[in-house]
């Protein structure tokens, strides 16, 4: 009898397993099996859970495990020997804090709202949220406690997220895990200065890493990759240049009507390659397209209001022997080519990353953004350079500019809102936005506890935005 009972408790135990552990297959690695060490950390630290599933992030390195606690619904990130770094548990739209609301409304109106979760400590205390969106990209955003924007990340910095492609994976390290190369590129720039967040953003075939710093009471977002190079950049702040022009990557349905129009007009059955807008206090100004016609490519400009401005070819054009153009990863980039680009520009971001091929060669072709420059480059096979073409801009005329911002000149409505949102806040500096002698808005630093916020707000003091820093 007492053996009967031992072999009815094992068999308990293989079916509770079985019941909890259900799909311990990461679904985009059949031939990866989850280690033991980030199934046992699960059941350790969440005995009750249920519907557990792991798919991959990193491959045998990072996973992610989904779960069911009684009524709530889990995640958590776990490493290969078990070490749980993050864990989630998932909310809706209406239980998110209202200033979270409020900067999803204003930033990100019209825009398909897919998910949010509270990040949480092992006591189940919250520490911040993540909410994903999901337009002709994929978005990640990252808020602390109070509701402010620590991190926004989004797919494909080379130009949006082809159809049906899953969206990137993120998690989390501490600064001192980046690559030595980033690490000395943030060291050279900006010298003494305050990490906020460090993401690993794990996308197809590449990994990227978004870094959010802080200095002189400005904020500094940047997307690299493996080697260092600089995929995106933006600042926010007050001592961020407030007529600055920054650049995203749009995909072919970010472009407007009129522009469709134009092109098919033009270029009958162009094919849509790569685009950027150039944005200047969160409105368009410019917009490059680059597209394929009668096998040729092409850089077209639009303004503000689609209307065209200048076209330029670019890459190898004119060879009818030219079979394919193959888009490659900027981590696939020679060193000989990376270094070449490095030795003629301080900073720079790719736009297109590509190899031509024909029938007799193979030539590496790079675009990429400089100074708000487009420089279209060629080398051969072997990373030799062979051609360089600058494609001149043509930006409005910059007429906007800051005046400081003084404690008496902060209005009502301004403080009102940061006590609210920002119990105990001290001023610390700010500025007030102009264009043409008209008030576009304010921006302040404010100091809440031992932690920075820069906040904007409209000409009528109503809130815009705001970042950790």
């Amino acid at each position: 009898m007492k053996k009967l009972y031992i072999y009815l408790f094992f068999v308990g135990l293989i079916l509770w397993s079985c019941d909890r552990i259900t799909d311990l297959q990461p679904k985009q690695n059949f031939d990866e099996v989850v280690p033991v060490a980030a199934i046992n950390a699960i059941k350790v630290n969440y005995p009750e859970a249920t519907k557990v599933r792991f798919t991959t992030i990193e491959k045998s390195k990072i996973f992610q495990s989904d779960f069911d606690v009684k009524i709530d619904r889990m995640s958590a990130i776990v490493n290969n020997v078990g070490v749980i770094s993050e864990r989630y548990r998932q909310t809706d739209f209406a239980a998110l804090p209202d200033k979270i609301k409020t900067y999803l409304n204003t930033n990100y109106s019209g825009v398909a709202f897919i998910n949010a979760c509270q990040q949480i400590n092992k006591e189940g205390k919250i520490e911040g949220y993540k909410v994903m969106l999901k337009d002709s990209k994929h978005i990640t955003l990252i808020f602390d406690t109070t509701g402010t924007l620590i991190m926004n990340v989004s797919d494909n910095p080379n130009g949006g997220n082809p159809s049906g492609m899953p969206p990137p994976k993120l998690y989390f390290i501490d600064k001192n895990d980046l690559p030595q190369v980033i690490v000395d590129f943030l060291a050279a720039k900006h010298g003494d200065y305050k990490c906020i967040k460090v993401g690993v953003v794990v996308e197809s075939n590449s990994k990227n890493y978004s870094v959010v710093i802080s200095q002189n009471f400005t904020t500094f977002d940047y997307l690299f990759d493996e080697k260092g190079n600089v995929l995106k950049s933006s600042s926010f702040g007050v001592n961020a240049p407030s007529g600055r022009f920054e650049d995203k990557p749009i995909t072919i349905n970010d472009l407007t009507t009129k522009i469709k129009s134009y092109l098919d007009k033009e270029y009958k059955g162009w094919q849509f390659e790569r685009g950027i807008a150039f944005i200047q206090n969160g409105a368009i100004q410019v917009y490059n397209v680059l597209i394929t016609y009668d096998k040729k490519q092409y850089s077209l400009q639009f303004d503000k209001d689609s209307n065209f401005l200048k076209k330029e070819q670019v890459g190898v054009g004119g060879n009818d022997n030219r079979v394919e153009i193959k888009l490659i990863f900027p981590k696939d980039v020679p060193a000989t080519i990376v270094n070449y680009l490095v030795s003629k520009h301080k900073d720079y971001k790719y736009i297109q990353t590509a190899i031509i091929i024909d029938k007799t060669k193979k030539t590496y072709w790079i675009t990429i953004l400089s100074d708000n420059e487009v420089y279209d480059y060629t080398f051969d096979e072997s990373g030799k350079f062979l051609s360089v073409k600058e494609i001149e801009m043509k930006f409005p005329e910059n007429k906007i500019y800051d005046r400081p911002l003084e404690p008496k000149d902060i209005p009502i409505k301004v403080k009102e809102y940061l006590d609210v949102n920002y119990k105990g806040w001290t001023f610390q500096r700010g500025v007030m936005v102009y264009a043409e002698n008209k008030l576009l808005g304010y921006v302040l630093a404010i100091k809440v506890g031992n932690d920075y916020y820069y906040i904007n707000f409209d000409a009528s003091a109503n809130f815009v935005s705001a970042r950790k820093g």
